[in-house]
């Protein structure tokens, strides 16, 4: 029996560990041997990703929390080689770009050359953010990395051509899949209201963190003018304190709350005026997808490789050129005087359970 272990570093509120749980169970009900190894036990939604799995498949830690996130990556590589000399893979997947050359350097110590390596592409490397030496180092480390591999696997078309020119000596292993984001509640048709809503909402949906850029959005809505308009931030993080302070600062008490994590985002698509996705950047934001799948207009800064071909001529979305709070707020401003969208379920349609894991499928025995 083909024998497939994903590799996660941690369950956390990322779309990794929620795409891994996707994979696992559509891999085994392909009727492959799938098990999932996660590098450090207790992350923030751990038990609802094990349940999301399901019964049915293995999942072994590596152990605790074990200091910051570069540390304890590197001190589970020999624990990792030793369950990959005992399990004995036909392949092995790394479900995240943290885990990629940890990975790498496990199969090889294990000696299980043997296994195929597949390792995926969650964030941007070769339009990565980071400059000077930290850029150079990152390259060099993914570049090792790929030189072992016998697949990478970016999340759109645009991220392969990227890849392919910014590692040449490796351009033939980089090939695109469709993450499994997209579940039915998402392209169900929404409920008929039974009573008019009397605001109009803005949504901002994802972790509380500085990569989000929530501020951005924030300074932006204090510049509407519409006393109907109200803006929700979904999602919890580090940056809570920040934007409740900035809230207040801007008088906008009122007007903006941050209710935490939400689990229906469906129902908050649907109701939604906009989704707003001011980030610094993204490997291939599952918020984008849930709200096309709402057909929930969409405005996100060129944050991820696709978002110029996914957006930028997409009727009822728009990328943010530029992101001054005066300028978003007239984006804003122009894109809420545009009729609702009835298409954009259909793009988010590609990235359905059954869609990514099939993709997946393909790109696994493809190659196998």
């Amino acid at each position: 029996m083909f024998r497939v272990t994903l590799v996660l570093h941690e369950f956390d509120r990322g779309g990794s560990g929620r795409v891994a749980a996707y994979l696992a169970g559509g891999f085994a009900a392909a009727g492959m041997d799938v098990d999932l190894v996660v590098m450090r036990q207790g992350g923030d939604v751990e038990q609802a990703l094990v349940d999301l799995a399901g019964d049915g498949i293995p999942i072994h830690y590596l152990g605790p929390r074990r200091g910051p996130r570069a540390l304890d990556l590197l001190a589970r590589i020999p624990g990792l080689a030793r369950y990959l000399k005992e399990r004995a893979p036909s392949a092995i997947i790394s479900c995240a770009n943290n885990t990629a050359l940890v990975v790498a350097a496990a199969r090889h110590l294990a000696g299980q050359d043997e296994a195929r390596l597949y390792l995926k592409t969650t964030n941007p490397i070769a339009s990565s953010r980071h400059k000077g030496l930290v850029r150079w180092l990152r390259r060099w480390s993914y570049r090792i990395a790929f030189r072992h591999a016998d697949g990478v696997w970016t999340l759109s078309d645009d991220e392969t051509q990227e890849m392919r020119v910014a590692f040449p000596e490796t351009a033939g292993i980089f090939r695109t899949v469709a993450n499994p984001y997209v579940t039915p509640p998402m392209l169900a048709e929404p409920a008929d209201p039974t009573e008019p809503k009397p605001h109009r909402t803005i949504l901002g949906v994802g972790r509380l963190t500085r990569q989000k850029r929530f501020e951005r959005l924030v300074e932006a809505f204090a510049l509407l003018p519409a006393p109907d308009l109200r803006l929700e931030i979904l999602g919890e993080g580090e940056e809570r304190a920040a934007l409740t302070s900035l809230v207040a600062r801007l008088g906008l008490a009122d007007r903006v709350s941050l209710p935490g994590f939400v689990d229906n985002v469906a129902e908050a698509f649907h109701g939604a005026a906009m989704m707003v996705l001011p980030s610094d950047y993204e490997g291939l934001p599952a918020v984008v997808l849930e709200a096309m799948a709402a057909n929930c207009p969409t405005l996100s800064t060129d944050c991820f490789p696709a978002a110029r071909s996914m957006l930028g001529k997409t009727q009822g979305c728009a990328i943010i050129e530029q992101h001054d709070p005066i300028s978003l707020a007239l984006l804003i401003e122009h894109q809420l005087t545009l009729p609702r969208p009835a298409h954009l379920r259909a793009i988010a349609e590609r990235y359905s359970i059954p869609n990514g894991v099939a993709s997946h499928l393909a790109a696994l025995t493809e190659a196998a």
